[in-house]
């Protein structure tokens, strides 16, 4: 696979939405992006997280903020989010891990906690691109 190898996943919007929302895993600067209003983190998974903490102690892949022998993941990354005109979320683009597993739970988490509210577009880029962060820690 190259590095724009596309990894597509589907999320279940809101009835008014029905569309797929595509999520890529790409390496790209989207530091000049306005930021994504956050609410909080009230939806990311404990599981989600788990699960990178897993895929990382056991060497399968390497995680961003994963030491080895720290029995710790502080994990931090950017990511990108496209909005239509009406707050309806088309896309997210997150930064290749060279990993599908992982892309794909970071993928579904981040979709699920902008579902359900933690992110919002600001309103502030008229092509509705904007960058957020998420962050957390897991000790194993």
């Amino acid at each position: 696979m190259n590095h724009w190898s596309t990894l597509l996943l589907l999320a279940a919007l809101p009835a008014a939405a029905p569309a797929p929302v595509a999520v890529q895993a790409l390496n790209f600067d989207w530091s000049y992006l306005p930021p994504l209003k956050q609410l909080g983190s009230d939806h990311l998974s404990t599981k989600a997280m788990a699960r990178l903490y897993e895929i990382a102690s056991e060497g399968r892949c390497q995680i961003p903020g994963y030491v080895r022998g720290r029995d710790r993941l502080d994990f931090k990354i950017s990511f990108a989010a496209q909005f239509g005109p009406k707050g309806t979320l088309r896309r997210v683009v997150i930064p290749k891990l060279n990993c599908p597993e992982a892309e794909g739970i970071l993928g579904g988490a981040l979709l699920e906690m902008m579902k359900r509210g933690d992110y919002r577009p600001t309103g502030m880029n008229p092509d509705g691109w904007y960058v957020g962060n998420l962050a957390f820690g897991f000790d194993g």
